[in-house]
C-alpha cells in the first residue's frame, strides 16, 4: 500500500494512533481472469473460477492474492488462508474482523468499536499490513462488511512484491461477489440479543444469452451494543455490471458505497501496577463523553477490461477510493487516586477530521509459454497511482469521572484543546511501480516462484517536506511435489512501508523480511487439506519517540512461529475446519519516550512481547447437514493471554469460547439460530491504548433466515 504515513501523537504516548489511519494504494483486481493451459503440462495450472460463492467445497479454492490469477493454494510457496462464504454464513460473521478469526496466525477484532484491526504473525494491521478489496488497496482504519464477500483470502508474510509499500507482514484480500449467466435473488433477515439486526439482499439478472449481466448487494446491520454507549449501524450498497461483447472480451464496471456511524469505545481502564485485572464494575459500564461519534463514508468505483489474444490476456484496471472520516472519541489515559479518597479515571478527547482520495490505474499483461523445457505462467504489470490525505486531529482534555460511578458533571466547561499536541496533514503520494510474477514448472515435480516490484514514490507533504523514495521488494520460491497429493516449499522475500513524515533526520523505509518452509497435503481423495508452515521474520526502522521528543528509526522486531490449518469434508455433509498457531514474537530493539507523571522518561522496551500478539492461538469449526435438511454446528477459539501495549504493563487474560449453530433447510429457504459464547465466558478484547480493554460479548443469540429465488 502506497501509505501517507504521519504520526498520531495524544496526550500519552501509550495512546498513539489515535483514530488514526494507515492509507494507500495498490494494484487492483475486481474478477479473476480465464484460465489457460501451462506449458509443458497437460492439465492447466491456473483454473477458471466458478462463482457459487455459497458452496465452496471445505479443500481451499483456488486464490488470486499471491500471483493476481486464481492458482491452487498448494502450487504458491507461501502460506494462503482462504475463509469462504459458506464459513462465513455459518458463523453469522458481519465485519471483516469474524472472517479472520478463523485463519492461523491472525489475531483479530474490532478496535475502539469503529474498525476492524488485527495481527498477521505478530505484526499489528495498522502498521505492518495491508487489506485489499479484489485487489485494490483500502483505508486500513474502516470497517468492512461481508455482505458482498464470496471469500476472504490472507496472504501470509511480505507482500511488497506484488502490493508495494505496507504489507510488512501480509495482505487480506476481499473478493467480491461478481455478475454471474443467471437470474437469481436472496434476501437475509437477522435479529437477536442486543437488538443486533442484519438485512441484506444479493440479486443478479442477465440476459438470454450471458452477455449481459448486473449483480446488485445490499445490506444494513447494527447493533444496540452489550455496552452503555449507544447504537451502531453500517449501510452498503454495491451495484456490478458486466458486459462479454465475445468470448475473448470482458468489461466491468461496479460501485460501492458503505456508511458506518458508531459510537467509540475505548473499553474499561485496568486497575494496579500491572496484570489482567480490569475496573470491579459491570462490563457494561461505559467511560465515554457525550461528545463521542464516528462517522465514516467509503465511495469504491473499479473499472475493467480484459481482452484474450491468443496465450495472451491483456487487462486494464481504474479504480478511485475515498474515504471521509470524522470522528471524536475518548480515550482513558488510567486510573489514579484522588484526595478525597476515590479512584478517578483520567480521559482525553481525541477528534479527527480526515479526507483520502486514492486515484488509480494498472495495466497488466499475462501468458504461458515455454522457454526450453520450462513452462512459464507470467504476469506483468505496471501500477500508476496518486493518492491525497488531508487530515486535522485535535486533542482535549476531559473531566475526570468516578472508576466507581461515573457521572458526567453537567456544569464542566467544554474540554480544554490541547494545541501542542494537536496536528494537521496535507500529503500527496504519487506511485509509478513496474511488477513481475512468474511460477516455473521446471519438471513435473519441481515448480519455481519468482516475483519483484520497484516502486517509485513522490511524496510531498505540504508544505514542510518533498522526497522521493525507491524500494524494490523480490520474492523467491520453490515447491516439490513428490506426488499429485504433496507439496513441499521454501521461500523467502521483502517489504518495506515509506517512513514517517515526523522522523528527524533522514528517513529509510520500514522494511521486513521472511524465510518460510512448509507442507501441503491432499488427503481423502481430495476432500481433505492439510497445510502447515514454519516461518521467521524480522522487521527493522521502526519509528519510534526518542530522548528528544521526536521520532527516530530505532526499533526492531522479530517473529517465529509455525501455523498449521486443517479443512475437509470427513463424509457427505460433515465439513471441519481447524487450524493452530505458535507465535513467538519480540521487540528485539525498542525505547520510547512515555509522559509520566514525573516528566517525560524514555523507556526500554527490548525484550518485550508486541502487543495482541497472543502465543498460541486455536480454532476448531465441526457442521453436519443432514439428509433431511437438518444443520448442526459447533466451534471453539481459544487464546493464550496478550499483551495491550509495548510496555507489557496490563495484558488481556487466555480465553475459550463455544459457539453453536442449529439450521434447517426448506427448498431456497434456510432457517437458523446461531448460540455466541455459549458458555457465557468472562474475556476482553482489544480497547485503544495502553491501559483499557473492551469486555467481550456475552451469551447471545441471532436468528436468521434466508429465501432464495431462481437459480445460481
Amino acid at each position: 500500500m502506497n501509505h501517507l504515513p504521519f504520526v498520531r501523537t495524544t496526550l500519552a504516548q501509550a495512546l498513539a494512533l489515535a483514530l488514526g489511519l494507515g492509507l494507500g494504494a495498490t494494484a487492483a483486481l475486481a474478477e479473476e481472469p480465464s484460465a489457460s493451459p501451462s506449458p509443458g503440462t497437460d492439465t492447466p495450472r491456473r483454473e477458471e473460477s466458478v462463482d457459487v460463492e455459497a458452496e465452496l467445497p471445505a479443500v481451499p479454492p483456488t486464490s488470486t492474492a499471491a500471483t493476481r490469477l486464481p492458482v491452487a493454494v498448494e502450487d504458491v510457496p507461501l502460506s494462503l488462508s482462504v475463509v469462504p462464504a459458506s464459513l462465513l454464513r455459518d458463523q453469522a460473521a458481519f465485519v471483516l474482523s469474524d472472517a479472520l478469526r478463523n485463519v492461523s496466525g491472525a489475531n483479530a477484532a474490532v478496535s475502539f468499536n469503529v474498525f476492524d484491526a488485527f495481527t498477521v504473525r505478530g505484526f499489528d494491521s495498522l502498521t505492518g499490513g495491508l487489506v485489499l478489496t479484489d485487489g485494490v488497496a483500502e483505508p486500513e482504519a474502516t470497517f468492512y462488511p461481508l455482505y458482498n464477500v464470496r471469500q476472504v483470502e490472507v496472504l501470509k508474510g511480505p507482500a511488497s512484491f506484488l502490493y508495494g509499500g505496507n504489507p510488512l507482514a501480509g495482505a487480506v484480500q476481499i473478493v467480491r461477489k461478481q455478475p454471474g449467466n443467471a437470474r437469481f435473488a436472496e434476501i437475509s433477515a437477522t435479529y437477536g440479543r442486543f437488538d443486533t439486526f442484519e438485512g441484506s439482499l444479493d440479486a443478479n439478472a442477465a440476459s438470454a444469452d450471458g452477455r449481459l449481466s448486473f449483480r446488485l448487494n445490499g445490506v444494513w446491520q447494527g447493533t444496540d451494543s452489550h455496552r452503555e454507549i449507544g447504537d451502531g449501524s453500517i449501510a452498503a450498497v454495491n451495484p456490478s455490471l458486466t458486459w462479454r461483447p465475445d468470448d475473448a472480451t470482458r468489461l466491468n464496471a461496479s460501485f460501492e458505497y458503505a456508511r458506518s456511524d458508531w459510537p467509540p469505545d475505548a473499553g474499561l481502564p485496568f486497575v494496579g501496577e500491572s496484570g489482567e485485572t480490569l475496573a470491579p464494575v459491570s462490563s457494561a459500564l461505559s467511560y465515554q463523553s457525550p461528545f463521542d461519534f464516528s462517522e465514516q463514508d467509503v465511495y469504491r468505483v473499479r473499472v475493467e477490461a480484459e481482452r484474450r489474444l491468443g496465450g495472451i490476456t491483456l487487462r486494464d484496471r481504474f479504480y478511485y477510493t475515498e474515504l471521509g472520516w470524522d470522528s471524536s472519541g475518548t480515550l482513558l489515559s488510567g486510573v489514579f487516586p484522588f484526595p478525597d479518597g476515590r479512584q478517578y479515571v483520567i480521559r482525553n478527547l481525541v477528534s479527527l477530521e480526515d479526507r483520502q482520495r486514492l486515484l488509480g490505474n494498472q495495466l497488466e499483461l499475462t501468458a504461458g509459454f515455454r522457454t526450453g523445457p520450462v513452462g512459464h505462467d507470467l504476469v506483468f504489470g505496471l501500477e500508476t497511482s496518486r493518492l491525497a490525505d488531508t487530515f486535522v486531529q485535535d486533542v482535549a482534555l476531559l473531566g475526570p469521572v468516578d472508576m466507581l460511578a461515573p457521572v458526567e458533571d453537567p456544569n464542566a466547561p467544554p474540554p480544554v484543546t490541547l494545541p501542542a499536541f494537536g496536528q494537521a496533514g496535507d500529503g500527496r503520494a504519487v506511485v509509478i511501480a513496474p511488477y513481475l510474477v512468474d511460477r516455473l514448472a521446471l519438471s513435473s515435480k519441481w515448480q519455481a516462484f519468482a516475483g519483484a516490484r520497484l516502486d517509485h514514490i513522490d511524496f510531498e507533504d505540504l508544505p514542510r517536506s518533498d522526497r522521493a523514495d525507491t524500494q524494490f521488494s523480490p520474492v523467491l520460491g520453490l515447491v516439490f511435489s513428490p506426488t499429485g497429493d504433496v507439496a513441499l516449499h521454501a521461500s523467502a522475500g521483502t517489504g518495506f512501508a515509506p517512513p514517517s513524515t515526523q522522523v528527524a533526520g533522514e528517513r529509510e523505509p520500514e522494511t521486513s523480511r521472511q524465510v518460510e518452509a512448509g507442507l501441503k497435503v491432499k488427503l481423502l481423495a481430495g476432500k481433505a487439506f492439510v497445510g502447515a508452515a514454519g516461518y521467521a521474520i524480522e522487521r527493522e526502522n521502526i519509528a519510534i519517540p526518542d530522548g528528544s521528543g521526536l521520532l527516530s528509526q530505532a526499533g526492531d522486531q522479530r517473529s517465529r512461529g509455525f501455523e498449521v490449518d486443517l479443512s475437509a469434508e470427513l463424509s457427505p455433509g460433515l465439513i471441519s475446519y481447524a487450524s493452530y498457531a505458535f507465535t513467538d514474537a519480540e521487540l528485539t530493539s525498542f525505547a520510547e519516550l512515555v509522559l509520566t507523571p514525573v516528566g517525560p522518561m524514555l523507556l526500554e522496551r527490548s525484550g518485550n512481547t508486541p502487543p495482541f500478539a497472543p502465543r498460541h492461538m486455536a480454532n476448531v469449526w465441526l457442521s453436519k447437514e443432514f439428509t433431511g435438511g437438518l444443520g448442526l454446528a459447533a466451534g471453539v477459539r481459544a487464546l493464550s493471554s496478550q499483551f495491550v501495549a509495548e510496555d507489557n504493563r496490563y495484558s488481556i487474560g487466555g480465553y475459550a469460547t463455544l459457539d453453536g449453530l442449529v439450521s434447517y433447510r426448506i427448498g431456497r429457504a434456510r432457517l437458523a439460530v446461531n448460540l455466541k459464547n455459549i458458555t457465557g465466558t468472562d474475556y476482553a478484547t482489544r480497547g485503544f491504548g495502553g491501559v483499557a480493554a473492551i469486555p467481550g460479548r456475552p451469551f447471545e443469540i441471532l436468528g436468521r433466515i434466508d429465501v432464495g429465488f431462481g437459480q445460481r
